[in-house]
């Protein structure tokens, strides 16, 4: 089962909207933000106290838009992701980290 801790109006919104339209189950754990501060038993599980984390099996991620990555990638085929040979790939990537660096 995939976990997301989230944080309202937080960056974390992007994964937990991905996982909406993938429509894959999930548990959802609110945190008041910043968890660090106000949820200091979350820094057992994610020391930087940053939102999201995303738990997978094994796999543990806190960068959202490399979680929405990871889940159109994993748990694909999905029209949500532009494979490497279509014409737009290089523009979905731009779009996709954009909200990340810019």
């Amino acid at each position: 089962m995939i976990t997301l801790y989230h944080c309202t109006a937080a960056r974390s919104f992007r994964p937990l909207w991905t996982l909406e339209e993938l429509g894959l189950p999930y548990d959802l754990r609110m945190l008041p933000f910043p968890p660090r501060a106000l949820a200091k038993d979350y820094l057992r599980l994610n020391p930087l106290g940053t939102i999201p984390l995303l738990l997978d099996g094994d796999t543990r991620m806190t960068e959202s838009s490399a979680i929405t990555q990871y889940l159109v990638t994993r748990y694909g085929p999905t029209p949500l992701a532009v494979a490497i040979n279509e014409p737009d790939f290089g523009a979905f990537l731009n779009w996709l980290h954009f909200g990340e660096a810019t």
